[in-house]
């Protein structure tokens, strides 16, 4: 029908349950109650396809509820993408579904204001999504827009919990209790300090302007919580109460993206306690501590702890990707760990960067731990250190500044890699140390005469030459326990010439043997030169032989001379050709 002109609006106001239904054709019906505003549809006679009210969308209108039909369109391509068997039949879901399909943190409250303290709604947002209900279909990753989120209580972090950010420098949660002044409003539940007292207060109420301190109305003392974040069964529960109460165990955590920060000088960084199965990637855990502050462990903190119970051992847990540092340790356990790797990732400005067992042998302590791909720098003391345990290996990491007291590589006070337990492996290791710095008590890595296994840069008591002279960054050798054969080398033998070839320390080496093959025109020779230190630092007693094969004379002439304790090996030439030797140097400690 024609559209009519009408001259005046009909219109009615009332509660919701009292509007007409339906309205006149045309006639407006709001409601005062929930503030909805409505429009009668007509007759069928009139040409509307159902008799009814038709709602006028305003601000108070549930739009999402009318969002019944969402397809994956795939546009951008420039074509549809095909979403059901066939094209007429495309799938479809509400808005509402479409956007449940995850979940932002900012749903539950949570702004990265740098401001709010959110840590209770981002734990309730852990429970909501993860342990409410064991039905997998309400799991849903959580999204952490870029932002920091301050937090002042450890977040519990549930099984099957999967958290993603922006990346480890656009989204931050930093634990960052407020400084104690009676000037503002607190809210219930924040964690001050108190610098006057130094002391720890968390607020039971929300708390009036002028409040004092030690108002046991407003504040209760409280220790600072050990660690930003810890992961805990589906029950939030931790240390001996999980798996109680029927409680899903730790375990299947992802987080990416993220960086967990900590203003405080003695608070730990992520607990990973009874977990299994868990990935780290992109993840940085950073304390506050600086190259000034970190040259002592007192404060025991760990960017990452571990903890196993009796029912629950940590296994198969990845960090990948990440930056560990402003802490004690990187990571330092003695817990029965299993099959747990750190690879690709960044230690940085800390004391030390892995400490594997304990002075005090534990009953198992960790065992599988890959230390893989990762690059030291700014460590204090060791980077690696493995004591009492068995079974773990570090492989083709590479370290700069490491145990030289934040001195440089010319300073070195500790080994880079100390492994004082059998059973372990150092393969393809590379240090900026080189073997100018290096002796026995400060080696690149040192095996403490115990059954390890080291094969990379770990040279540490013989010094090369090239061409007479001294060339310390030639390093590479097999340790295997206490035997230890260096890579091969090259060097010339110079016509009618005398030169230097290495040089031995006799206070860590007391014998040796360097197998060789001279080769010298058409001539050939292969031999083995044995050499064993003097009785005292004079050399007194010195002794070695050389004894060889040749085809024919190739008039080389090697010696090794006693040098006080050390021993001097090199080589004379008749006036023939210049020619080459090839060799390696054993010892057996």
């Amino acid at each position: 029908m024609a559209i009519l002109q009408i001259s005046r609006i009909t219109q009615r106001k009332g509660l919701a349950t009292d509007l007409p239904q339906p309205l006149a054709a045309a006639e407006l019906g709001w409601a005062i109650d929930d503030r909805k505003l409505y429009i009668g549809n007509g007759t069928i006679a009139e040409g509307a396809p159902v008799i009814g009210n038709t709602e006028v969308l305003t601000e108070f209108s549930d739009i999402l509820s009318y969002a019944t039909e969402y397809t994956y369109a795939g546009s951008a391509a420039g074509y549809a993408v095909q979403t059901g068997g066939t094209t007429g039949t495309p799938e479809s879901q509400s808005l509402q579904s479409r956007l449940d399909s995850y979940a932002v943190i900012t749903d539950f409250g949570a702004t990265g204001d740098g401001t709010t303290d959110v840590t209770a709604d981002i734990n309730r947002a852990f429970y909501e999504m993860f342990c409410r209900e064991v039905n997998p279909q309400i799991r849903r990753s959580i999204f952490f827009p870029g932002g920091e989120y301050i937090i002042t209580d450890t977040l519990l972090i549930p099984p099957f919990c999967k958290l993603y950010g922006e990346g480890a420098e656009s989204t931050i949660i930093n634990f960052k209790p407020q400084t104690w002044t009676n000037t503002i409003a607190y809210a219930s539940g924040v964690l001050v300090y108190d610098t006057g007292t130094s002391v720890y207060y968390r607020s039971l109420a929300a708390v009036p302007i002028g409040t004092a301190i030690g108002s046991a109305t407003y504040w209760l003392t409280e220790a600072l919580p050990e660690y930003i974040a810890r992961t805990t069964d589906s029950l939030q529960q931790t240390g001996l109460n999980i798996g109680s109460n029927s409680a899903l165990p730790p375990g299947s955590v992802e987080i990416s993206g993220i960086k967990f920060t900590t203003t405080q000088t003695e608070q730990n960084g992520i607990l990973v306690e009874a977990a299994n199965n868990c990935s780290f990637n992109n993840v940085s855990v950073a304390g506050s501590g600086t190259t000034s502050t970190l040259t002592t462990g007192t404060f025991d903190t760990s960017c990452v702890a571990w903890n196993s119970t009796g029912s629950y051992i940590c296994k198969n847990v990845v960090w990948n990707n990440c930056e560990f540092s402003g802490m004690v340790w990187g990571t330092n356990t003695d817990e029965q760990i299993e099959g747990c790797t750190i690879s690709n990732s960044m230690f940085d400005t800390l004391f030390q960067g892995v400490y594997l067992g304990n002075t005090v042998a534990p009953a198992v302590g960790p065992t599988g731990v890959r230390i893989v791909q990762n690059t030291f720098d700014n460590v204090y003391a060791e980077g690696i250190s493995i004591v009492n345990v068995s079974l773990n290996a570090t492989a083709y990491n590479t370290f700069y500044d490491v145990g030289n007291w934040f001195q440089g590589a010319a300073s070195p006070v500790t080994p880079v890699i100390d492994i004082d337990g059998n059973n372990n492996v150092s393969v393809g290791d590379m240090f900026e140390r080189t073997t100018q710095y290096s002796d026995g008590l400060h080696p690149r890595i040192k095996l403490n005469n115990l059954n390890g296994v080291a094969l990379g840069m770990n040279v540490s008591n013989i010094e090369f030459y090239q061409s007479n002279a001294a060339n310390f960054t030639m390093a590479n050798q097999l340790a295997v326990g206490t035997y230890q054969r260096t890579a091969g080398i090259q060097d010339i033998i110079a016509n009618n010439s005398s030169a230097n070839l290495a040089y031995v320390s006799g206070t860590y080496i007391s014998s040796f043997k360097m197998d060789y093959t001279i080769i010298r025109d058409v001539y050939r020779r292969s031999g083995t030169l044995s050499a064993v230190k003097g009785q005292a630092a004079l050399g007194t007693g010195f002794s070695y032989t050389d004894e060889y094969v040749e085809n024919g004379a190739t008039g080389v002439t090697l010696t090794a001379a006693a040098d006080g304790a050390n021993v001097r090996i090199s080589y004379s030439s008749t006036n023939t050709i210049s020619g080459t030797i090839n060799y390696s140097i054993t010892n057996l400690g």
